[in-house]
C-alpha cells in the first residue's frame, strides 16, 4: 500500500514537472511552496496587471483593485503548497481573485468605471480620430457592463478580456459550464442591445 502511494507520488512529481517544462507558471508556484521570493516576483509580475484589469471591472475602484490584487497574491504565496496542477495556474489565480472580488462586493451598491483611470492605451499608428472612436466605444461598452449584474459582468470579462475558456471559467466561478455559456448569452444580449440603442453596431469584443 505505501509502495503503491510512493508511486502515485512520483508519478504525480514526474507530471508537474513535464508539465513545467512547457509552461514555467507550474514550477514557480512549486518553488513559492519551499519558500522561493525568486519565483514569486516571477509569478506576480506574470498576473499583477491581468489580476488589476479584472479586479478593477468588478469593484470599480482603482485603489480597492490595487489592494485586492495585492490580497490575492499574498493568498497564492501562503496557498501555493495546497496547488496540486489539477487546474491551470490561471484558473486557479482568478479563482482567487472571484473569491476576493464578491466579498468586496457583498453589501456594495455598484459604482461606475471612471474611462480615464481605466488605463486604456491607444494602439500604435492609430490616428486621433480612430482613437476618439475607439476611446467612444469603449466607453460605451464600460457603461453597459456596469449595468449588468457581476455574475454576467465577470463572464464577459473572463472571456474577453482574459481569454478564458468556459470550462475554465466554471471552475472559478464554481458552477456548471451551462451556467456560464446562459450568463454570456445574457450578457452579450444586454450589450450588444444597448450598444445598438447608441447607434454602435458589430462586435462587442
Amino acid at each position: 500500500m505505501q509502495a503503491g502511494t510512493r508511486d502515485a507520488n512520483c508519478e504525480f512529481r514526474l507530471t508537474m514537472e513535464e508539465t513545467a517544462r512547457a509552461d514555467p507558471e507550474y514550477l514557480w508556484i512549486r518553488q513559492i511552496a519551499e519558500g522561493d521570493r525568486d519565483a514569486f516576483e516571477k509569478l506576480y509580475h506574470a498576473y499583477q496587471a491581468r489580476l488589476f484589469r479584472y479586479l478593477y471591472r468588478m469593484v470599480s475602484d482603482t485603489s480597492t483593485a490595487e489592494e485586492l490584487t495585492n490580497d490575492v497574491m499574498v493568498a497564492a504565496w501562503k496557498a501555493a503548497a495546497s496547488f496540486k496542477g489539477q487546474s491551470k495556474p490561471s484558473t486557479w489565480l482568478f479563482g482567487i481573485a472571484h473569491n476576493k472580488a464578491l466579498n468586496e462586493l457583498r453589501g456594495k451598491r455598484p459604482q461606475m468605471v471612471e474611462i480615464e483611470n481605466a488605463g486604456q492605451v491607444v494602439a500604435a499608428g492609430e490616428g486621433p480620430e480612430a482613437a476618439v472612436s475607439r476611446q467612444s466605444l469603449q466607453q460605451s461598452i464600460q457603461g453597459v457592463l456596469q449595468e449588468l449584474s457581476p455574475e454576467h459582468r465577470e463572464v464577459v470579462e473572463l472571456t474577453f478580456y482574459q481569454g478564458l475558456s468556459y470550462q475554465e471559467i466554471a471552475e472559478i466561478m464554481q458552477c456548471p459550464v451551462n451556467t456560464v455559456k446562459t450568463r454570456m448569452f445574457y450578457a452579450r444580449q444586454r450589450l450588444q442591445g444597448a450598444l445598438k440603442s447608441k447607434g454602435i453596431t458589430g462586435e462587442t469584443q
